[in-house]
């Protein structure tokens, strides 16, 4: 069997080839584009209380408000990074895995404290130290760094866009 050669002779065919190549080096422009759909599904995901729902929280149940977003400071710490070739959707809060995954009583070992010398219901309680699993009670997962199918859709069309606009050019 003989192999097929194809020569192109068309320079512009040619120019317009290795500017595609050139387009691959460096995605920037679209890993941000992506970058930013994520996070904004993120932002969804906390403005719905979850996508699916999240467990509610035992503060939300006591006193009302919404699970995760006490503060707001998990949902408004998430940034993106990119990179020539990569794209990073995240946050620096520490607790932020705890809540994304999840943890069982004690999955983190225990912590001994000090007991100052107090009254408890009218009784005398004299100083000790006491140990206490971390986490004190299970803490359900409440995924939040997480696509959604709409979102899988609009990042397609966002590299089909930055590959077809290379054809353009």
């Amino acid at each position: 069997m003989s192999g097929v050669s194809i020569k192109i002779n068309d320079q512009e065919a040619i120019a317009k080839l290795s500017d595609m190549l050139k387009r691959f080096d460096d995605l920037t422009p679209v890993l941000q584009e992506i970058g930013e759909i994520v996070r904004s599904s993120v932002e969804r995901n906390f403005a719905a209380g979850g996508r699916p729902k999240w467990p509610q929280s035992n503060r939300v149940k006591e006193s009302g408000g919404q699970t995760l977003s006490d503060t707001a400071r998990l949902k408004r710490s998430f940034s993106v990074s990119v990179g020539t070739d990569s794209v990073t959707v995240g946050t620096n809060v520490v607790y932020a895995g705890v809540q994304q995954f999840g943890a069982k009583k004690g999955s983190f070992g225990t912590v001994t404290f000090a007991v100052k010398a107090h009254e408890r219901k009218g009784r005398p309680v004299v100083a000790h130290k006491r140990t206490a699993a971390l986490p004190w009670g299970d803490i359900p997962a409440r995924p939040f760094l997480m696509i959604q199918h709409e979102d899988e859709t609009e990042i397609k069309a966002a590299l089909e866009a930055f590959f077809l606009e290379g054809l353009r050019r």
